[in-house]
């Protein structure tokens, strides 16, 4: 293995600490987080291929989405190559809400009279927070009721749809057949098959010109030109051929006899006249026509009768929605008189709190001396906290700048000093030296705050070296643009405006990838789902990146394509020394592919080892289950493979708290002090 393919585990090129992803939904009492990333961190090391696995809703889309910056971390940290690309501001809020909160509680210790008052509110706002809860149980119970309720409507609703859905699939059955036996006595489908064929023709040779003009634009030599013409125009003749052949085959499966008929304009290559076999105003043809609409009327008439019954039979079992409205009211007005009794129980509370809180300030008016105020104790708890909140402020802004990918004052402020530096070395390296040797001191001297300068963080230099698959590719690329400028975006965007080089990085990454320079011309439908995901995996490349975030790049191909495009990665990774971030829900998958592998469940990562060792000593339930769910192309193992189906019912979490810990070198399990105790015992079982 030389240098290029060897992982370097003395250099992190991603690093995740703690990362959370949360998104908020609903209003009101409806309002929801949803934790889709909690709390995970992982490293990836320099040309390593590190796998993250799980089933659809683990949150691993998520994590790779939060890494290149789709979306800002909830908390966390994000490094790349050493530098924070991405930070949760919600931690530092909390952080700057609990300190303030603390100062608070600091400060009423030395002011009696807020002491008691404070003491006041939180022993109301306990007993306030239980009747809210029991407002909330109350509430929650009456919509489980009234959803119960209306589900007896939507039952029937579901029975009626898929009567009338089934009626309408066999009454569209029947017209479907009515309509080809007339389409095929008019000839209706021929000249619609024809009409296609015309146009997919026209299509071809629109085709052909726009890539003849595109290769006269390239800065090619005459010969090249000429050799890209051949190759366009075979292509040419491929394309016609397959629409000759689908023509052929279209025609004979209507009536192999009308192939006599149109043999020689098929073959001419050249769009084809419809010629009429039938009079279309003849009785005889009418009196078919007739017989067929009778003949499939009756079907339809009797269908019709059998859809009539149905729907009566389901109608006879109709809710009254009049009940239902009653029930419904019944159950609200039910729960509206709770509520209100409880909401009365919270306004006793809360005025018999401010009558104690008018009495007390009365009595402190009264009696100033049984309140003294320690003003110096809270002037110096104040500055104490001044200076805390004021640094956790400045943490916030930092990370504001590093969410930015903009330089921090901290670093400019560091920048600036070397700069300065350079500045008084050269003025004192200069004295008494000649003009000539000055002007070379010089230069050297902007060379060398130049490359300062150089290393100013800002996207270009920090995320562009960081790239994504996405999963669909058709859907990741953008049906209007040619392949051309969907490779070329990122340059284009990062101020590359030379069309000659565009054309020869284009040209040069689409050969990488597998794919010939033609295919820059044409647009993302025109291609398989392989070769869409080859273009997804050039304009990851086309920036020259060191490291990728492929989000499950094979799941929407076939299998024999997934393997190709498998291998395809394997060969970039050894061929450009990439560093792979592969995300996907098939366990067999990444053993083949990744150096590690990551196991996520609801969010949380509960089982993290190199790919041997995970499958050689799987340990959380949740990982057995996957492996489990791997299929074997052995029909005997098939048969007797046994499922291991995860319940995480089965931990219990409610005093011993879980954590991601490491059990033996390099392999790391979620979980708590008991369940590490097994854990372990298991590991010395498979030893043995």
């Amino acid at each position: 293995m030389n240098k290029q393919n060897k992982i370097d585990y003395n250099y992190k090129v991603l690093e995740v600490k703690n990362l959370k992803q949360y998104f908020k939904t609903g209003v009101g009492s409806r309002k929801l987080v949803v934790k889709a990333v909690d709390g995970i961190s992982f490293d990836v090391y320099k040309r390593e291929v590190f796998g993250l696995v799980g089933e659809s809703g683990c949150g691993k889309t998520t994590t790779g989405r939060s890494i290149i910056k789709i979306y800002n971390p909830t908390n966390g940290i994000v490094k790349y190559n050493g530098r924070i690309v991405g930070v949760g501001l919600q931690g530092v809020v909390e952080e700057i809400k609990k300190l303030k909160r603390e100062r608070y509680i600091k400060i009423i210790q030395h002011n009696p009279l807020k002491k008691k008052i404070f003491e006041l509110k939180s022993k109301s706002q306990v007993k306030i927070n239980v009747l809210l809860d029991e407002i909330k149980k109350i509430e929650g119970q009456a919509n489980n009721e009234i959803i119960a309720v209306k589900s007896k409507q939507n039952e029937y609703n579901n029975l009626l749809e898929l009567a009338i859905h089934k009626y309408e699939t066999k009454a569209n059955e029947v017209k479907a057949i009515q309509k080809n036996k007339i389409d095929r006595l008019t000839e209706k489908d021929i000249k619609d098959i024809i009409r296609t064929y015309n146009r997919t023709i026209l299509s071809i040779e629109h085709k052909l010109k726009d890539k003849v003009r595109y290769i006269k634009s390239l800065p090619l030599s005459k010969e090249e030109k000429v050799e890209k013409e051949k190759e366009i125009l075979a292509t040419h003749e491929d394309n016609l051929k397959i629409a000759q052949d689908k023509l052929i085959k279209s025609i004979e499966s209507i009536d192999p006899s009308l192939l006599k008929v149109y043999e020689e304009e098929i073959h001419s290559k050249n769009s084809i006249n419809y010629v009429p076999n039938v009079d279309l105003k003849s009785e005889s043809l009418k009196t078919q026509i007739a017989e067929i609409q009778a003949k499939y009327g009756q079907i339809l008439a009797e269908y019709k009768a059998e859809h009539d019954k149905e729907v009566s039979d389901i109608n006879a079992e109709k809710p009254d929605k009049t009940v239902l409205k009653e029930t419904i009211n019944k159950i609200k007005a039910n729960a509206a008189l709770k509520v209100e009794k409880l909401s009365d129980e919270i306004k006793g509370i809360k005025k018999e709190t401010a009558e104690k809180i008018n009495e007390i300030k009365k009595h402190a008016k009264e009696n100033p001396n049984l309140y003294p105020i320690n003003k110096n104790e809270i002037i110096k708890i104040k500055k104490e906290y001044k200076k805390i909140i004021q640094k956790a402020k400045n943490k916030l802004r930092t990370y504001r700048f590093y969410n930015k990918l903009k330089e921090t004052p901290e670093e400019k402020s560091v920048r600036l000093q070397k700069i300065n530096d350079l500045k008084a070395a050269y003025y004192e390296k200069i004295k008494g030296l000649s003009p000539e040797e000055v002007k070379r001191e010089k230069a050297v001297l902007d060379a060398e705050i130049s490359k300062l300068n150089a290393n100013i963080p800002c996207y270009n230099n920090t995320m562009s070296k960081m790239q994504m698959v996405f999963q669909d590719p058709i859907a990741s690329l953008n049906p209007r643009m040619i392949v051309k400028d969907i490779i070329s975006e990122s340059l284009i965007v990062r101020g590359e405006h030379n069309q000659d080089l565009i054309n020869e990085k284009v040209n040069k990454i689409l050969d990488i990838v597998g794919l010939s320079p033609d295919h820059a011309t044409r647009y993302p439908h025109e291609f398989s789902g392989g070769q869409r995901q080859r273009i997804g995996i050039a304009r990851a490349l086309i920036s020259d990146p060191d490291f990728i975030i492929a989000d499950e790049p094979i799941s929407a191909l076939d299998v024999s394509i997934q393997a190709q495009i498998l291998n395809l990665l394997n060969d970039l990774k050894n061929q450009l020394g990439l560093t792979i971030l592969f995300i996907a829900h098939d366990l067999s998958v990444v053993k083949y592919f990744c150096d590690r592998i990551a196991v996520m469940y609801y969010g949380k990562i509960v089982e993290l080892a190199s790919s041997e060792e995970l499958f050689k000593n799987p340990l959380h339930p949740y990982t057995k289950s996957l492996i489990s769910a791997i299929p074997q192309p052995d029909p005997i193992y098939e048969a007797t493979r046994v499922r291991v189906h995860y319940n995480p019912a089965m931990h219990d979490y409610k005093i011993d708290k879980p954590e991601l810990v490491e059990i033996t070198p390099g392999h790391f399990i979620y979980a708590n002090k008991a369940e590490l105790k097994v854990y372990k015992e298991q590991l010395e079982l498979n030893k043995e």
